[in-house]
Parts: structure tokens; sequence; C-alpha cells
């Protein structure tokens, strides 16, 4: 993983994680296959609305040595389900075995989260500073209408 350096606004430098850069995830070994319990349960809560509540492609994986469990409803395809359950099994049991790959994948994850939302915070911050340039400005010129317009008067009396 490369880090690229760049300073905030508190003259502090901080990592810039690149998401393409971020370290590979724990890939599922085919071995674990037997050591898996595989359930398709009735979903039909949480997010996703019709288009998921109305599927039968909710999907349950328990590994049984670690009693990890992943459920994943994620898609309306029990296929991608079931993959993706499967990733996500990868990345518990990696955490579980105290594996680096995973300890280093979470923190640059929570590295790039904090860096997604400083970005966020800054477009606001320049948002709000632009749009409040504006006002002043226009009130500006409000106010210097009114001026015209009293000299206006003043000077026609």
């Amino acid at each position: 993983m490369q880090l690229y350096w760049k300073r905030n606004l508190h003259s502090h430098m901080v990592a810039n994680i690149k998401k393409r850069q971020l370290p590979p995830r724990p890939k599922f070994s085919p071995d674990w296959e037997t050591e898996l319990e595989e359930k398709f349960l009735h979903g039909g809560r949480g997010p996703g609305g019709q288009k998921i509540n109305k599927c039968n492609s909710k999907v349950q994986l328990r590994h049984l040595p670690s009693g990890i469990v992943v459920e994943c409803q994620e898609t309306r395809s029990r296929d991608q389900n079931r993959k993706i359950a499967r990733e996500k099994l990868a990345l518990k049991i990696s955490q579980w075995q105290n594996d680096g790959i995973a300890a280093a994948r979470n923190e640059a994850m929570h590295q790039w989260g904090k860096q997604s939302k400083r970005s966020k915070e800054k477009k606001s911050r320049e948002k709000h500073v632009k749009h409040r340039a504006l006002r002043d400005e226009q009130e500006l010129e409000r106010i210097q209408e009114e001026q015209r317009l009293l000299e206006l008067i003043r000077n026609g009396e």
C-alpha cells in the first residue's frame, strides 16, 4: 500500500489513501467449505424496500470451528449474495486468526473513511464560505443602490 502525505488545514501531515491501493481482501479458501453451514433465509427486513424484500435471497453462513456467523442480503441474486457472504466471512476469519492482512486492511479502510469525511467537511465549508461571500456582496450592492437613490432624492429637492 502506497501512502501519499499532504498537509491538512492545521498543518498536520495526514496520509492520503487511494481506494485502488488498499491492501488486498483476504481470500476465501475452498478448504473452508467443509467447515461451513449455509442457510437461505427469508429476508424481508431492513433496507432495500420492495426490490430486495420480495425475494428469498438472504444467505447466512456459519463457520463451525470459530462460531462466526455472516448474513448477506445485498442483492436480489442468491448467487451474488453467497459470493459476498463468503468474502465477508473470509475477512472475519482472518480477523479471528489475527492475520496481519486483515488488520492492515481494516486500518487502511478506517483511514480512507476519515479521509472521505474530511473531504466532505472541507467541501461543505467551502460552499458555505462562498455562499456567505455572495450574500455579503448582494447586501453591499443593495446598500449602495439605496444610497444612490437617497442621493438622487436629496439632489432633486
